[in-house]
């Protein structure tokens, strides 16, 4: 290891010991209108040129699902590897979507899918194929599909209210304490945790 992954260990650490008090914070709530946000940080990684998806979903103001994860293939543009994302969190909402019918306290509403890049948006429910998306074909039927039979709604969101931008950026402190509270993560003075609170470092 070198010096900078012992700077990063660090700084992680001193961040945790200053987080231990926050958790996930639901409330009750009698909406189960489902709600998501999707984005991807288009060729973040440097050495394979591949970019992460983030999502999160909610299930009336409650988080239930989030996830990040490096898209498997390289995308050739942000409007790309954004519907990538949208793609993967289609899934994770029908899956979402089943289990909630299953549990018979399914909404009367489609999900609503914000994504801050409106090229994907256009895509999501435009019918017509370009040369340009030949190559991601499968995702854009997968989704259309979707969107034409009223299953989900996808809609255009500005990237400063984008709250998976917390999932594939790095933003500044301000703009982090922000979206980290629409993650509905905040500070529990009713949290116990077993053990005492030890300096890290």
């Amino acid at each position: 290891p070198l010096e900078s992954h012992w700077k990063a260990v660090k700084r992680l650490l001193r961040y945790l010991q200053g987080t231990l008090q926050h958790g996930l914070h639901y409330k009750k709530s009698t909406d189960t209108g489902i709600h998501a946000y999707c984005d991807s940080d288009w060729a973040s990684d440097h050495e394979d040129m591949r970019s992460t998806s983030g999502n999160c979903v909610y299930l009336g103001p409650n988080i239930v699902s989030w996830m990040a994860k490096k898209q498997r293939v390289v995308s050739r543009s942000s409007t790309e590897a954004e519907f990538r994302s949208l793609a993967s969190l289609v899934t994770e909402v029908q899956y979402i979507q089943n289990l909630l019918s299953e549990l018979h306290n399914s909404s009367t509403q489609p999900p609503l899918i914000w994504c801050d890049n409106q090229g994907a948006v256009l895509l999501s429910a435009n019918p017509v194929l370009h040369t340009k998306t030949k190559h991601f074909e499968l995702d854009l039927w997968f989704v259309r599909e979707r969107v034409a039979r009223g299953q989900i709604q996808v809609k255009h969101i500005p990237a400063r209210f984008q709250v998976a931008d917390l999932l594939t950026k790095a933003p500044s402190s301000s703009i982090f304490l922000a979206l980290r509270h629409k993650l509905t993560v905040d500070k529990q003075s009713t949290l116990s945790l077993k053990g005492d609170k030890k300096d890290i470092l």
